[in-house]
């Protein structure tokens, strides 16, 4: 259950004389009707908004800090997360006080232990950066890197030479890689009927299994291996791995997926791997397995490394926890697995890190959090799996990736797995891989799943909610639903009217704690409600495998959401119904839509044709200066009481 520190507020303190710093008293809280400011300027905001609840000092020790106004901000953090962060990870409780004057006052309350955490997690968030002098056995020793870093310019102002402190970072960089033991990356022992496969037979193979092409990335150097020839038994993978093969017989597997099939023999020969295929095709299972072997088959026993060998990148917390569960069902040899997303246990996931594990499942921003806490280390990963990459950088995540990775040693193993190929996938992919394989599942174009009948419902906006509860009425029994919306509120009104009306159903958003989203998931996946009405969080990253039906009541901002919002159901080669309320709010998608539906063999109705043709017909006017017709240019005539 998600830990909840929301017990620090902002406390008013008086004018005093000055005093020295660290100086230990009583309480610092006084009624004086003042308040105070965590940073100082245009900025500042009144703290009394993040005030969670008032509390009774604990009778112990009190210790009054002093801090520049302006830094105040770093330690209560955005919406007060670092605060709590600091108090969970101390077990001080932290007082923010007077920022108004030269100095800030914090007061820190608990035992001599705690305060002195507490104190030493501060002075790191406050301290700002200045390179070490490095060691340089050719320059004389009254002379330092420093001094050539910072240097004074014409009007006197010391400056920092951007040039000299790039390059001696970088230098530290590779001195620091230098020392890491080296990492072994090829376990494939080809089988020899795949190795005597004709090239006209590994084409067919790949045609009839979703037209997967394969292909060097970026430029085929001539002196780069071959691209393996697809496997098409689990044994043909993993028969020098019998124990890998014991486990997958556990699960009940048939036979590998298209892309496990083509990824397995890139990922156990070594190389990196871009794996692009839509929701549901078996994209964790083709690197989960890999990773095991690779944790298994280093040189450096695994109880003596300093730190995890496998990082997983997801973009959602539903995503990472359904990682997790996939890894948990893999028992090789005790390797141990740790989930880090916001929301959960942070001092619980510290915990769980300081006691040893060997895989990392994490979204960016919980990662970042405790990369730059220290309390893990990104050089110490030898295999990194970037899961959904085109979601995370939908979701704005590229810069915390980046920030997470920047210490990433560069003779990795790096696998990206994407639905689509936009180019911020391809703009990380340059970045952090080395002559990449891709494997591309069916068309690069957006495509939904083939096993979904997607229907298309044209309907008012003040409509919606009378044929959506027309439609559950008439469910079977045995059916399960996910009901998309496009923003929280809507998902807790939708909700609460079906409760209203006795329908037993949970929620899943942005606004509810971590601990009920967990309990919302696992009603759903054990059969206790059948209805599920949830926000785009949902739409990638959950597993519900005799899920029926999918409702769109609000179309989301981007058409690839659609994609994947379809692809929660007909899954595991079962079938499932998609259905979608369009209004004429939605025209602008009607196109990209029509396109989806076509690809995949499906209805195309009339009145989403002649949407899409009025708004091009609407955009050709804008574009030509003309004007439209009807107030607004709202792309033709919506006569009242039709259906669209």
């Amino acid at each position: 259950m998600a830990e909840s520190n929301n017990d620090w507020e902002t406390v008013p303190v008086a004018r005093r004389t000055p005093r020295g710093r660290g100086s230990r008293g009583g309480s610092s809280s006084h009624n004086d009707g003042r308040r105070g400011n965590y940073s100082g300027g245009d900025n500042r905001r009144n703290t009394d908004r993040y005030t969670r609840r008032n509390y009774q000092e604990d009778a112990g020790n009190t210790k009054v800090i002093y801090v520049p106004p302006n830094k105040v901000g770093r330690i209560i953090g955005k919406g007060g997360s670092k605060i709590r962060d600091l108090q969970s990870e101390s077990d001080a409780k932290i007082k923010i006080g007077d920022t108004s004057g030269c100095e800030a006052d914090i007061t820190l309350i608990g035992t001599d232990q705690a305060i002195a955490k507490a104190e030493s997690l501060i002075n790191d968030l406050i301290e700002d950066y200045k390179p070490p002098p490095p060691k340089n056995d050719h320059v004389d020793n009254s002379s330092t890197r420093s001094d050539e870093i910072f240097t004074t310019n014409e009007s006197g102002v010391q400056v920092v030479d951007w040039e000299k402190l790039n390059a001696y970072h970088d230098q530290e960089q590779q001195d620091r890689w230098a020392k890491l033991p080296p990492i072994v990356k090829d376990f494939y022992q080809e089988d020899p009927v795949v190795a005597n496969m004709s090239p006209d037979e590994v084409k067919r193979w790949r045609l009839a299994n979703n037209n997967i092409t394969v292909k060097r990335t970026f430029d085929d150097k001539p002196d780069l291996r071959p691209i393996p020839n697809p496997v098409v038994t689990f044994e043909q993978a993993f028969q020098h791995h019998p124990e890998i093969l014991e486990e997958i017989y556990k699960q009940g597997f048939k036979q590998p997926s298209p892309i496990q099939s083509q990824a397995w023999p890139i990922l156990l020969r070594g190389d990196d791997l871009i794996g692009i295929a839509q929701t549901g095709t078996g994209k964790t299972l083709a690197f989960l397995l890999p990773a095991l072997i690779h944790i298994e088959g280093q040189t450096i026993p695994r109880d003596q490394r300093e730190g995890p060998t496998v990082l997983v990148m997801a973009p959602t917390r539903e995503l990472a926890l359904q990682i997790d569960k996939e890894v948990s069902k893999y028992q090789y040899r005790g390797i141990k697995s740790v989930c880090l997303y916001g929301g959960g246990n942070r001092k619980e996931q510290i915990r769980e890190l300081s006691e040893g594990v060997d895989i990392v499942i994490a979204t960016p921003g919980r990662l970042n959090d405790l990369v730059l806490a220290r309390h893990l280390k990104i050089i110490n990963f030898s295999y990194i799996v970037l899961d959904e990459a085109d979601r995370m950088l939908d979701m704005g995540f590229e810069t915390q990736i980046r920030v997470s990775l920047c210490d990433v040693r560069p003779d990795r193993q790096t696998v990206m797995t994407s639905a689509t190929w936009p180019p911020g996938v391809r703009r990380l992919a340059e970045s952090y891989m080395k002559d990449p394989i891709q494997v591309n599942v069916g068309s690069l174009d957006l495509a939904a799943v083939h096993t979904v009948t997607q229907k298309i419902l044209f309907v008012e906006e003040d409509g919606k909610e009378a044929a959506l509860f027309d439609f559950l009425h008439n469910m079977d029994a045995n059916d399960k639903v996910i009901i998309f919306c496009g923003k929280k509120a809507t998902a807790s009104h939708i909700t609460t009217e079906l409760s209203n009306k006795g329908m037993a159903c949970q929620s899943l958003h942005g606004d509810r704690y971590q601990s009920d989203r967990e309990a919302a998931l696992e009603d759903m996946v054990d059969g206790k409600v059948n209805i599920l009405i949830a926000t785009d969080v949902a739409s990638r990253g959950i597993d519900i495998k005799d899920l029926t039906h999918v409702v769109n009541l609000d179309f989301p901002k981007h058409v690839e959401e659609y994609v994947h919002r379809v692809g929660r159901t007909g899954r595991a080669g079962k079938t499932g119904i998609s259905l979608t309320f369009f209004t004429r709010h939605d025209w602008n998608n009607a196109r990209d839509l029509i396109k989806i539906l076509e690809e995949a063999n499906q209805e195309i109705p009339e009145e989403l044709e002649q949407m899409a043709e009025r708004f091009e017909a609407m955009q050709l006017r804008r574009e030509g200066g003309g004007s439209s017709r009807g107030r607004g240019g709202r792309g033709g005539r919506f006569e009242r009481g039709r259906a669209w």
